[in-house]
């Protein structure tokens, strides 16, 4: 199933099946997609389904446009892991959920790092220090959750048997970091009260 993560100031707010045949994006309440910010048109763009199943995505007259990899577009078939640009918007258009691709590329790099127990089952958040959601939590609810935007690092918090970890998915123009430090694609252990910063945002990661 396809689905839309759909992020801001590098936060992820959305999470979107395309369950339907036609679900549209915009700015007014109605729409399947609702996004408040005005750099987005009432009605914006509209994800459809063809008749092979593929996803398409066209914009329908919009003010500010909708662009795919950064370039702008008026009708275009949607590919895994593209990043659909909608105003201060970045969404993530996924062929498969998030758990069933980490399930299968991630555990080995996890495992293989031996950490001790640091969360186990504990639940985690991430506070907003800095940045357009500043204050905000963003509870760590998957098994995977993706951070950043274009132009900027994009990391992975992943949740596992023995805790919480951190690892690159994606090199920006600044780097991503830890604890002061670049985060790596090797995923490392995240502890109570450390810090990530991507571009403009700094996050605090809170465990309990």
């Amino acid at each position: 199933m396809a689905e839309l993560v759909v992020s801001s100031d590098g936060v992820e707010t959305q999470h979107v099946h395309l369950i339907k045949d036609r679900t549209t994006l915009g700015r007014r309440h109605h729409n399947d997609v609702a996004l408040s910010d005005l750099s987005v048109s009432g009605m914006h763009c509209v994800f459809e389904r063809g008749d092979s199943g593929a996803i398409w995505l066209m914009d329908v007259g919009s003010t500010n446009g909708t662009y795919v990899n950064g370039e702008r577009i008026q009708r275009r078939q949607l590919e895994d892991q593209d990043v659909v640009t909608v105003g201060i918007y970045s969404i993530r258009f996924l062929l498969q959920p998030p758990v069933a691709v980490a399930g299968q590329t991630s555990p080995m790099r996890l495992e293989a790092l031996g950490a001790p127990g640091r969360a186990g089952a504990q639940k985690a958040s991430l506070r907003v220090l800095e940045g357009v959601a500043q204050g905000r939590d963003v509870p760590l609810v998957k098994t995977v959750t993706t951070f950043g935007k274009p132009g900027d690092a994009v990391v992975a918090v992943y949740h596992r048997r023995h805790g919480y970890f951190v690892a690159l998915v994606e090199a920006g123009e600044q780097p991503a970091l830890h604890n002061g430090q670049p985060v790596g694609t090797d995923a490392a252990p995240l502890a109570d009260q450390d810090v990530l910063e991507l571009g403009d945002s700094r996050l605090l990661f809170i465990l309990g």
